[in-house]
């Protein structure tokens, strides 16, 4: 009698561990993912065009606060655009404004093989005119990401900046 309801309880606590795990993704997947989304913080941090749009898929799209922009090429101009303004603000005297971004509360899923979610809070902070750091914005982030090639990339990212 013992060993059918161990047998049992085993039945009913399988399949949702096996649930949970899926939900989370294999360690290796969550530390892949993990690395793409501090890859594009450095690359876009460090002004770096080339290591920004690698984090991408070729048909990425990104949302930010309704500006979009599709494909490498108009994810790289968010980069590029950076670099001008930067370059723009020297010749002028002023700041770079180079901004600094400070991630939090991270959340990955996976729904289904080779698709995930990360989810974020993310604060940016830049070199006022007096010198200091001071917090130039903050909002949340959601990215979904595609294993292609044994690759994860990001595919759609959307920016929401908080503005109350």
């Amino acid at each position: 009698m013992r060993s059918h309801l161990a047998a049992f309880i085993t039945l009913l606590i399988v399949p949702v561990a096996v649930t949970a795990q899926g939900s989370l993704g294999t360690s290796e997947d969550r530390i892949a993912v993990e690395d793409v989304m501090a890859r594009y913080v450095w690359a876009v941090d460090s002004l770096d065009p080339d290591g920004y749009v690698a984090v991408f898929t070729e048909d990425a799209t990104i949302d930010s606060n309704g500006s979009i922009s599709k494909g490498h090429e108009q994810i790289r101009k968010i980069v590029t655009s950076l670099i001008q303004r930067r370059d723009d603000n020297r010749a002028k005297g002023l700041p770079t404004a180079n901004l600094y971004h400070v991630i939090s509360s991270v959340r990955i899923a996976f729904p289904k093989p080779g698709e995930a979610v990360h989810q974020s809070y993310w604060q940016t902070v830049r070199r006022d005119k007096d010198g200091r750091m001071i917090a130039a914005a903050m909002g949340r982030s959601e990215d979904r990401l595609v294993k292609r090639n044994g690759r994860w990339l990001i595919q759609w990212r959307k920016l929401t900046v908080f503005t109350d």
